[in-house]
This record gives structure tokens, sequence and C-alpha cells, in this order.
């Protein structure tokens, strides 16, 4: 769609594709302000029902954690009837593009995914089904994230909204066999958003082309086990994911709620960020001190070097001849400081 005039919105810029529509800054000339609007091509009555089912689904949601709706108008652009919603325009961008350029920590990644839980908590309570939970659909904000593009959400116990398919690497084995969504489907993606963000998968589509037959692993619930989980992941995070995605529903969370109460109870410690593989950045929550670990190659050696403060901690500094023994020490003590 050419950038232009539409109504009261100036388009600024492309921002995205949500679900079954395009998503641009807009300038609002009658309140002076920058909105996102979608716009979603809608050629006869029945399709403008169907595609404003989203703006009263994401009305019915309102939460702080949540992307808010202003409005929704029906407006002929191009001589074709379009859906144009109307929502809060949220600068920070989304969650993925957070993961892809190495910005969010872990213990960060926590306090976002916990803000989706709140907001699929409410969600749910109000009986709707979001569908398509994953982190270009998690928008950050001032004072964390909110989740966004209800495109894919369903009414339980209404016809669908959109489709019944998510974003299908996102999806748990039970869809294939049943093809039916319930709330534990948006705690399986959930799930598999903590497990890409907390193991800096930037290029989610890539790794999983790297796979053999990833359609039958993502189909038997074994896409985690097949990809892996980087060294540094401590084991009580490792088990709080693979409780979400669980190939069996039973075993999964079965409310956002305890889902959230599982990630609430970790105790942050030190907050770890990789600079690059061989050198990471920390902060203690508690203290506020700041850390260094580092990955030193020498001509003999391999030494691991732990900073405080910038002043060398001698009693954590190691030494080895052999790389993989250097690596397990290295990744063992961010995984341990990881959390108290």
């Amino acid at each position: 769609m050419n950038l232009g005039q539409i109504g009261k919105y100036q388009l600024i810029k492309h921002l995205g594709n949500g679900a079954f529509g395009d998503v641009f800054l807009a300038h609002d000339h009658a309140l002076n302000t920058q909105k996102a609007i979608k716009i979603l091509n809608a050629p006869d009555a029945n399709d403008v029902m169907k595609k404003l089912e989203e703006a009263q689904i994401l009305h019915k949601c309102m939460h702080k954690n949540i992307v808010h709706i202003n409005e929704a108008n029906v407006f002929e652009i191009n001589s074709s009837r379009n859906v144009v919603i109307d929502m809060e325009y949220l600068p920070r961008g989304s969650f993925e593009n957070a993961i892809k350029h190495n910005m969010v920590s872990i213990h960060s990644t926590l306090r976002l995914i916990i803000d989706c839980l709140f907001a699929l908590e409410h969600a749910h309570i109000n009986g709707i089904l979001h569908r398509d939970v994953k982190p270009a659909n998690i928008l950050l904000c001032d004072f964390g994230a909110k989740l966004s593009d209800f495109g894919l959400a369903t009414v339980l116990g209404l016809h669908a909204a959109g489709s019944p398919e998510g974003y299908i690497t996102h999806l748990p084995p039970e869809f294939f066999i049943h093809r039916q969504t319930t709330a534990l489907t948006d705690i399986f993606a959930v799930g598999i958003t903590l497990f890409r963000a907390c193991n800096y998968i930037s290029d989610w589509d890539g790794a999983i082309r790297m796979l053999s037959d990833p359609d039958k692993l993502i189909g038997s619930g074994r896409l985690i086990s097949s990809l892996g989980y980087a060294p540094f992941i401590p084991q009580k995070l490792k088990r709080i994911i693979n409780l979400a995605c669980s190939v069996d529903p039973i075993k999964r969370y079965q409310r956002a709620s305890e889902f959230r109460h599982a990630l609430e109870r970790l105790s942050p410690q030190i907050d770890w960020t990789p600079a690059n593989q061989n050198f990471f950045q920390g902060m203690c929550v508690n203290t506020g001190a700041s850390f260094s670990i580092a990955l030193i190659p020498t001509r003999k050696t391999f030494k691991v070097e732990i900073k405080k403060n910038n002043r060398r901690q001698g009693s954590l500094c190691r030494s080895f001849d052999d790389l993989n023994r250097a690596n397990k020490y290295f990744y063992q003590h961010i995984s341990s400081t990881l959390f108290s």
C-alpha cells in the first residue's frame, strides 16, 4: 500500500504485517498525535464484520499489558473497503527485534514474559484465546511489555475470528492431532517464546531450517529438545520452560497465572548479558555491583577471568589447558549466579 492520507490519518511508515493486515505508523491530524493503525481489506459486508472482530476483542480485553485500542472505522481505500483499527503507538518496537539485536538479558526477558502472562491471564478470564503469541507480537513499552495482534484471537463459545492456526513453530503437538486451540495452546506458545529469548536465538526460522525433518519435530513437540539449551541456562529455568512446553498438555501449566507464579518465584542474582560468546557483562540485582566474565585464549592456556566492579576476583579466576574445560567453567559460573 502506498503511503498517503486515510481519513484523518497521514501514513508515515510501514511498521509490519499483522494477522491479515498491515500496520502503519500514522499521524492523527484530529488529535495531533501518532498512532499505530492496522489496515485490513474487507471487500464485502461480511468481511467488514469479521475484520471488526479483532477490534471488538481488543476492546473487550482492555488491560495495561495489552496494546490499547482507540477506535475502529471503515474507509474506502483505492476503491476497496477496509477496516482501520486505531491503536496506541509503542516506539520501542517488538520483543523479536530486541532478541535479534541481543538487547534483552535473561532477567529482562523474564519480566517481559511475566507481563505477557498477565495479559493472557486477563484475556483467558474474559474468554479470549490469543492463538498467535510470539516475540513479534510482544511490544516493548515504558514499564515492560504489551501483548498485541489479536487478529487470530477467538472468543470461546463463539465462531472464531481469523484462522485457527497460529505461528506453526509455536503450536503444541495436540493441535496437529485435534486441530483445536485452548488456553494451553497459548501457554505452550509463551514457553516457546521464552525458550527463544533466553537462548538468544536471533534467527529462529534459520535455526529450525538447520534441523532434520523440522515438521516432524514440531508436530511431536520435540523442537526444544532438538535445538537444545544454551550452556548458561540454569536447570531451574529449563524446568519451567519444559513444563510450559510439555508434550502432554495435562503436565503443562494449566493457567497463565501458574506459569507466571513459577517465574516470579525465581530469585534473580546477577543479570548477565552476552557481548559475545566469550564475554558476558552482568549487574547484581540487589547491590548494583557490576561483573564481567571473559574467556581469554593465550599461547598455552585458556583463561577465565572474572571481575567485580572492574577488579579481578582472583579466587574465581582459572586457567585451563583444554578449551572444553574452560568453556564448561565459564558457562557454569554464569548459570550458577543468574539466580540465587
